[in-house]
């Protein structure tokens, strides 16, 4: 038997082998740029190799694939010992260059900007592809339609340029923006047209206020994410069954607020608002870690209540915090709901897989390259190797950019070490911040007048964060002559020490109200309670000499004169905003009382408590580009003890840019008949800001400030008050660590009767 298969195989193999054609030869014609090693490379088959006509269909589409060629072709014919192929290729032009020419409302950088976003860019001398352009017309339509120009038009010229190369020009006729007239809700709605317009992100009806966010703008494919929205937002008031309809589109006539007749969009949204469900049963399982009683009283729904998804959320939010604090970096909350149809309730149960608990393995600092690495670790609440609490990292990051040092370059890299994933592993990577400055400068403000000035200060001397100041100025209204230092850490303890040395002296005649010289040092000490908090203590001794111009009415036993006030004024503080330079979010809580008195060795005795709070909040965006809100309030008083009288210059005098800021500087306070500002013995201000960042260093901010000085013997009232109404360019200099501006207010009363209305002011610094 094997003799016959042998001798069957002799037979037929040689016939196989003759039937199977060979590759003889591969010629490649009509390439230019594209050399024949890289075609070549492109083949899987080579000469010699045996003919198979589906290897050569593949390394076709491969080479079409490349881009390089406008047609390609393959020949065959025989040849002497084989086959012969011949590719034949037309290759596509070189893009030599492209440019865009674009309207006012669409600039080139955001097409650009798009464009690599979907990584569609064309490259200089890359190869023309129509479909590859084509492509890039739809992206650029996408964003023209987003920005509510439906009418636009895009084309696009070819211009040959010297030997196979091409210019491409992609002109864009932005036509008229499309605006959204108005939005009306069809069927049985329940709630208010008002809270649903309200609830869509885009498409807004036209009015002032979505015309200045730009939400007014009709965008057709943000239409589908408005519907889930107003879907949302019947979910989140109880209507669980809700359901809502395909926008409806027609074409209207209604003036703008700019009183111009313009053509806008109607949109129609059927709306079945359904039944309104309430809680019913609530249940959390799975929990071991934490008491199911207190798990149960994060809840924010309540049995018999209208039921609400955004309480759902906000209670698994809430539940998964507490989880993550205490180090369960891997909990899951997943909530289930069982609707009810025939009570109208939902039953939900919050499952909670716990996960196990993580810990803080590696921590690690990079960017920082003058600034110690201690100086920063040693802001971190949370050390290598305890459980890694999310809100312990947070507040950690937070002191850490509150030093003014460094500022983060990212968030923070946190990954799970690859050997146990119940170990942490932490990146912080940080930029460094302007930290010496040395300034010349010459200029004006209403509390130095005209002034010129050298300083130089550090903000992390030797980069381990100590503080060094030396100043000398020289103004019309204030010369002053300071040298401080400040070491965050003492004994590499949280304990702040520091001292302050000064000369100084203000004139405020011009003013109407007195020249002082003084001559002190201030003394504080400082340390961390808990979280957040912190207390301080400054111990100052000075001597005052004081001068009232002629005509000066002063109800003190300090009249002009030299006096010695000694001094100290405890503080307790607690601060959660995110930079002490271009501040975004956070909070602010400060309590303070000087106390002076002549046990210290003065011949001054007082109290002069202090409270105040500020708010940050961003509202629009995140980050450096935010829209930003920020509150101020104050509250401040002094009374007189032992007997004694309250020196003039310890009052109150508002006014100026770092109170009122509509007002002239120390103008605001009570006053005598003579019209002479006798200075307040308590004073509340009151300060909103609605922060615009522009671009780079520059911010537009509109602005509220209110606020009155009186005698402690009168009430604050709000009718009494001086308010100023207005907006403000802030340029932020880093370099300088202070923001330049030009303030435009309205006043609503007048100090003097000849005052202006409206006040134009050049200011230096911040008012909070």
């Amino acid at each position: 038997m094997k003799k016959f298969v042998l001798a069957i195989l002799l037979i037929v193999l040689p016939g196989l082998l003759a039937a199977q054609e060979i590759l003889e030869k591969i010629e490649i014609v009509g390439n230019d740029r594209v050399t024949l090693e890289t075609i070549l490379y492109y083949l899987t088959v080579r000469e010699g190799d045996s003919y198979v006509t589906d290897q050569f269909r593949r390394d076709f589409r491969v080479l079409w694939s490349t881009g390089f060629f406008s047609n390609i072709k393959f020949e065959e014919a025989q040849g002497t010992r084989g086959r012969i192929v011949r590719i034949t290729v037309e290759e596509n032009p070189v893009v030599k260059a492209i440019t865009y020419k674009t309207g006012k409302k669409v600039k080139e950088k955001d097409i650009v900007n798009k464009l690599k976003e979907k990584d569609q860019s064309i490259l200089p001398y890359s190869y023309y592809s129509p479909y590859k352009l084509q492509r890039i017309k739809d992206t650029i339509t996408d964003l023209l339609f987003e920005k509510g120009l439906l009418a636009s038009k895009i084309d696009t010229e070819i211009v040959k340029q010297g030997k196979n190369e091409v210019d491409v020009l992609i002109k864009i006729d932005e036509g008229p923006k499309v605006r959204v007239g108005d939005v009306v809700f069809e069927g049985n709605t329940k709630l208010l047209p008002s809270s649903l317009k309200w609830s869509m992100k885009d498409n807004r009806p036209h009015s002032l206020f979505n015309w200045i966010l730009g939400k007014d703008v009709y965008k057709q494919n943000k239409l589908t994410d408005d519907v889930d929205l107003i879907k949302k937002k019947y979910q989140e008031n109880g209507y669980m069954e809700a359901a809502v309809g395909q926008p409806r589109i027609e074409e209207i006539e209604r003036r703008t607020v700019t009183f111009k007749k313009q053509k806008m969009m109607r949109l129609i949204i059927p709306i079945t608002a359904g039944y309104l469900y309430r809680v019913g049963e609530i249940k959390v399982e799975g929990n071991k870690a934490i008491n199911v009683k207190y798990l149960r009283a994060m809840v924010k729904l309540q049995p018999a209540e209208v039921y609400s998804t955004k309480d759902r959320e906000k209670s698994v939010d809430d539940i998964s915090e507490l989880y993550r604090d205490g180090g369960y970096v891997y909990v899951q909350v997943i909530p289930v709901e069982n609707l009810d149809p025939k009570r109208k309730v939902v039953n939900v149960t919050f499952n909670i897989v716990e996960g196990e608990v993580a810990y803080l393995n590696r921590l690690d600092f990079r960017g920082n390259i003058y600034t110690k690495d201690k100086v920063i670790r040693r802001e971190m609440i949370i050390r290598e190797g305890d459980r890694f609490s999310l809100s312990m990292f947070k507040n950690s990051i937070l002191r850490i950019k509150q030093l003014g040092l460094v500022d983060l370059e990212k968030d923070p890299d946190i990954k799970p070490n690859p050997d146990d994933p119940t170990k942490m592993d932490v990146q912080v990577n940080v930029k460094e911040l302007q930290r010496n400055n040395i300034q010349f400068t010459a200029g004006y403000s209403g509390y130095e007048g005209t002034f010129v000035a050298f300083s130089y200060s550090t903000v992390n001397f030797l980069g381990a964060g100590e503080t060094l100041e030396l100043t000398a100025q020289q103004g019309k209204l204030v010369k002053n002559y300071s040298f401080g230092f400040s070491e965050p850490y003492l004994f590499d303890k949280p304990i702040t020490a520091g001292f302050n040395i000064y000369d100084r002296k203000t004139d405020y005649s011009s003013f109407g109200l007195y020249k002082q010289l003084t001559k002190g040092i201030d003394l504080s000490v400082g340390t961390r309670l808990f979280g957040m908090w912190r207390a301080n203590m400054t111990y100052t001794i000075q001597k005052l000499n004081v001068s009232y111009p002629e005509g000066a009415a002063i109800s003190s036993i300090y009249g002009s004169g030299a006096f010695y006030e000694s001094s100290i004024t405890p503080m307790l503080f607690r601060s959660t905003i995110d930079s002490p330079l271009t501040p975004t979010h956070g909070t602010q809580y400060s309590l303070s009382m000087k106390y002076a008195g002549t046990f210290l060795g003065g011949a001054i005795d007082l109290i002069k408590p202090q409270i105040e709070f500020t708010y940050y909040h961003p509202i629009l965006g995140r980050g450096p580009k935010a829209h930003v809100i920020g509150f101020h309030a104050q509250y401040q008083f002094i009374r007189a003890i032992n007997g004694s009288q309250i020196p003039y210059w310890e009052k109150f005098f508002l006014g100026g840019e770092r109170s009122v800021r509509g007002y002239e500087v120390y103008t605001i306070g009570p006053r005598n008949e003579s019209g002479y500002n006798l200075g307040g013995e308590k004073s509340a201000v009151f300060n909103a800001e609605y922060i615009i960042p522009v671009g780079g260093p520059l911010y537009v901010i509109a602005f509220y400030d209110v606020g009155n000085s009186i005698p402690y013997s009168d009430k604050l009232r709000f009718k009494d008050m001086y308010s100023s109404l207005g907006i403000e360019a802030r340029l932020f200099i880093p370099a300088l660590r202070v923001p330049f501006r030009l303030i435009f207010a309205f006043n609503n009363k007048k100090i003097y009767s000849t005052d202006p209305d409206f006040a134009f002011r050049f200011a230096v610094g911040t008012t909070f």
